[in-house]
């Protein structure tokens, strides 16, 4: 399987110095007050940016292989239309209708793939695993910026306090799971 595997990925780490305070660019005449309120804060971001995961399609439950397979282990599906629709959203990430059931005829119940399942009721197996390859979708993608903010007080020569203030996601952007790709869940 190639889960986790991406087309690209971009992460970025850094830590500043702000360059406020005695010393620095700005405020550099300020008084030990003032400089131990807005000098020697440092800034760390890190940023990320990634294609999401190419991921598989699967059913459970029946055998069309006919090799036993079947019903503990996850079966691929026929390919059989466009995979992916034309307004992709969280609650339509891929078309499950552009997938069947290996052997099943395209239809409104394409899914309900019950081949080899019962030799009384149910076809028989028709001797080969779905045709839809491994990693042929792409799950959504992340885009991430979380960012710190840290400065160290001298209370004495050997003892000093920081403060710390960590914020993730800073600019609230949506960040949408893996979509469910078992095509016999009702879900």
């Amino acid at each position: 399987d190639v889960y986790g595997t991406r087309r690209h990925r971009f992460i970025e780490t850094a830590l500043y110095d702000l360059l406020f305070g005695r010393g620095r660019q700005f405020a550099s005449g300020s008084s030990r007050l003032m400089d131990a309120l807005v000098g020697g804060w440092q800034v760390s971001t890190i940023f990320l940016a990634q294609t999401g995961p190419y991921e598989t399609p699967y059913f459970s439950g029946a055998d069309p292989s006919g090799t036993g397979s079947g019903g503990y282990r996850n079966q691929r599906p026929d390919w059989v239309g466009n995979a992916v629709p034309s307004n992709q959203n969280a609650a339509d990430w891929f078309n499950a209708s552009a997938f069947a059931c290996p052997g099943q005829p395209v239809s409104s119940g394409q899914f309900k793939c019950t081949i080899g399942s019962n030799p009384a009721t149910d076809l028989a197996p028709i001797g080969r695993f779905g045709n839809a390859g491994v990693g042929i979708l792409e799950g959504p993608g992340t885009l991430n910026m979380s960012m710190g903010f840290t400065k160290a007080f001298s209370i004495y020569e050997r003892l000093k306090v920081r403060l710390n203030g960590s914020f993730t996601n800073i600019f609230n952007h949506t960040n949408l799971a893996d979509p469910n790709l078992n095509l016999n869940s009702s879900a």
